[in-house]
């Protein structure tokens, strides 16, 4: 890189690289957000994985909360906190034997992971409705295992179950959460219409970490 510098009037050629270090040096664009998820092909072998279409992406982040898009929620401070205009990227692999399901997130920009840990730690049950039919309510109650051992610059752990009053129905989300740089990292396990299944720990934390360690390795500290 060739700089000139003006000095008295006269003007000085500077030759050199810019380096890292030097004031010369801008960041680079961001990593598209879909550059970040983890590939299908690193699901377990019984869970098969497929990129979720971005019109599924939306619905798919509210199963995961536990609040389906346009619920209504009662109290309303447990309210997941908005995400503005954000770039997502999802895969999901199915079980069929056991009609579970492994799903992956990424998302960028989010709101404060650790608002959102608190703000769950607060809120041990609530209630969703559809914001078409009040009648149909659910009840959503809330655990927080021990945060997730891995590198991160924030991470939580959240257990949902929620169950349908009119249908007398549960499914079961345990969700792994990291926060690297700016970008979003969930891992879930999910079952729908039961509560009674147990999660799958290896198979969610080996991807939960793959898939951290890969933004992570696209965002170094």
């Amino acid at each position: 890189m060739t700089v000139a510098a003006l000095v008295g009037g006269c003007a000085r050629v500077v030759g050199g690289t810019a380096r890292a270090g030097d004031p010369q040096a801008r960041p680079g664009p961001p990593v598209p957000i879909a550059d970040l998820l983890i590939e299908p092909a690193r699901f377990p072998a019984q869970y098969p994985a497929a990129v979720l279409p971005p019109t599924d992406i939306d619905r798919l982040m509210g199963e995961i909360d536990g609040v389906p898009v346009g619920s209504e929620v009662v109290p309303p401070e447990c309210a997941p906190l908005p995400v503005l205009a954000p770039e997502q990227a999802a895969a999901q692999g199915s079980d069929e034997d056991s009609g579970t399901r492994l799903i992956v997130t990424v998302a960028r920009p989010v709101p404060s992971v650790r608002a959102r840990a608190t703000q769950l730690a607060e809120c041990p049950t609530f209630t969703i409705a559809a914001a078409a039919d009040a009648a149909d309510a659910s009840t959503v109650a809330v655990k927080l295992p021990p945060p997730p051992p891995v590198d991160a610059d924030d991470s939580y752990a959240v257990d949902q179950t929620v169950t349908s009053q009119a249908q007398q129905s549960a499914s079961r989300t345990l969700t792994l959460v990291a926060l690297v740089g700016d970008v979003r990292v969930t891992a879930s396990w999910q079952r729908q219409a039961s509560s009674d299944a147990e999660p799958d720990p290896q198979a969610l934390d080996t991807l939960f970490n793959e898939a951290v360690l890969k933004v992570r390795r696209a965002i170094p500290r």
